[in-house]
């Protein structure tokens, strides 16, 4: 695999692991009331921005260990964004992008252009507070997701919502 097609991969495979994120975060007691809707849009939005260049390479399958911070996902993916737009800007990553996805010169331009709002927007979600999910509540996150246990808890939220 050539550097852009790894940076792009790493790019995706963390954007599945924020969207996830975001999940989790709505599930939450703590999380899921009105006052955090705003971050959780943020995150929705930022994660959905990324798909610029992500919906070249499908996501792997991720697995966590240990607690989950969101600040720490936003470092990560800084870094795989500078990746790509360097990947792009090289020689040898222009021509990939040409053969191996069919971008032209402009696509590639536009890509770099919104990668670059992207880290103007991760810039900004990292100067918020910061949330982390302890490993042990990611456990108990992933156990509930059953349909009808969801089912039902968003029928209790919408009781005891109103």
């Amino acid at each position: 695999m050539s550097e852009l097609t790894e940076s792009i991969q790493a790019l995706s495979t963390s954007q599945a692991l924020l969207k996830e994120f975001a999940k989790n975060m709505e599930k939450d007691r703590t999380f899921g009331k009105e006052a955090y809707q705003e971050k959780i849009n943020d995150i929705r939005d930022y994660a959905n921005g990324l798909a610029i260049v992500t919906y070249l390479v499908p996501a792997q399958n991720q697995t966590v260990f240990g607690d989950v911070s969101l600040q720490e996902i936003l470092r990560t993916q800084l870094g795989q964004i500078q990746n790509v737009i360097h990947a792009l800007r090289t020689p040898e990553g222009a021509s990939e992008a040409e053969a191996t996805y069919d971008l032209k010169e402009s696509d590639v331009r536009r890509m770099v252009s919104s990668l670059q709002g992207m880290i103007e927007m991760n810039n900004l979600m990292r100067k918020e507070e910061d949330v982390v999910f302890p490993a042990k509540h990611e456990e108990a996150q992933l156990k509930e997701k059953p349909a009808a246990t969801s089912e039902k808890k968003g029928f209790f939220q919408k009781l005891f919502g109103k």
